[in-house]
């Protein structure tokens, strides 16, 4: 394979099909899990997602991994209405999380957590017990900002990547932002512009990402079963790599991000290209592991034989 594709593409998705559009129950979705796990493409596989509230369904099927293999988790913390609950909440979930730990006995880690943050102005307090508390844990943790998509989502959005940046600017222990982009209706999908806004910001604020919900496709493209156009993963991702390398304006970042033609987005010896822009080969992991980690997906297969039909990744040596 390329090895810009093999950059781009490795670790890049988290498998979530416990969550809709799949849902599946958890004995399916962690034996689904374990099998890409051994599968030829798991080069391309992250984490298994999983809510903390269901580590107590996921312990008896620990024993399909081991010490040698072990399961790597992304654990998914619980929503709140204030910043007192959300720190009652996390407490109760990081002992949650001691307690699998001891009891898998080296055959699954979680080090990763997605908070949700209360729907309310960020208070850099908040962040602060966040980090701390999460960093003690040795999480990554991003934070995910419930926002309706209306006429004040820009406002909010970034001021809560200022006050990650304020925080992570005075700390060792970074918090990530977590965006949603898509869900189950056509409502649920940022505007590409809104996904632009973000990539912008958290590249200038030195804010890492992560996305979850609506990336099934590599390209953007009309889906009739949301009535909506869905976001592509390739768009999502190298807009945000090319915003890094070339400083790009929001204005072209948009470009990238809601362009519907494939054979703009090439794989080649050196790296990545969109039109007259490019990227070595040697930045991507880079930015990835600094700056666009991965993404949730209640599917494993449909991105990657999407993937191949586009790009016929197999066959390239």
């Amino acid at each position: 394979m390329l090895l810009s594709a093999k950059q781009l593409l490795t670790e890049l998705i988290d498998y979530a099909g416990l969550f809709p559009p799949a849902e599946l129950p958890m004995e399916d979705a962690i034996r689904q899990f374990a099998r890409y796990a051994r599968d030829q493409d798991q080069w391309m596989l992250g984490k298994f997602v999983v809510p903390v509230s269901r580590l107590d369904e996921l312990e008896p099927h620990i024993g399909l991994f081991s010490q040698a293999q072990p399961l790597h988790l992304s654990a998914i913390g619980y929503r709140c209405r204030s910043s007192a609950e959300c720190l009652e909440l996390l407490n109760g979930s990081l002992a949650r999380i001691r307690s699998f730990h001891a009891d898998a006995q080296d055959a699954a880690v979680i080090d990763t957590l997605d908070l949700p943050v209360p729907p309310i102005p960020v208070q850099g307090q908040l962040l602060t017990a966040v980090g701390a508390e999460t960093a003690g844990a040795g999480l990554r943790t991003f934070c995910e900002f419930t926002y309706a998509l209306d006429s004040h989502w820009e406002s909010n959005m970034l001021e809560a990547i200022h006050q990650l940046a304020i925080y992570n600017a005075a700390s060792e222990a970074k918090l990530g932002l977590k965006l949603r982009t898509g869900g189950l209706s056509a409502e649920a999908f940022p505007a590409p512009e809104q996904v632009a806004l973000v990539l912008q910001a958290c590249r200038d604020s030195a804010v890492s990402l992560k996305f979850t919900a609506g990336l099934h496709h590599p390209i953007r493209m009309h889906r009739t079963e949301v009535s909506a156009k869905m976001h592509g993963f390739l768009n999502v991702f190298i807009a945000g790599l090319l915003a890094h390398a070339h400083g790009l304006d929001r204005k072209r970042i948009t470009e990238i991000v809601e362009d519907e033609d494939p054979n703009h987005f090439r794989f080649t010896d050196d790296g990545l290209e969109w039109n007259a822009f490019s990227i070595p080969t040697a930045e991507i992991q880079r930015y990835r592991e600094k700056a666009l980690t991965v993404y949730g997906s209640c599917s494993f297969d449909e991105p990657r034989d999407e993937l191949r039909e586009l790009y016929k990744l197999e066959r390239r040596s």
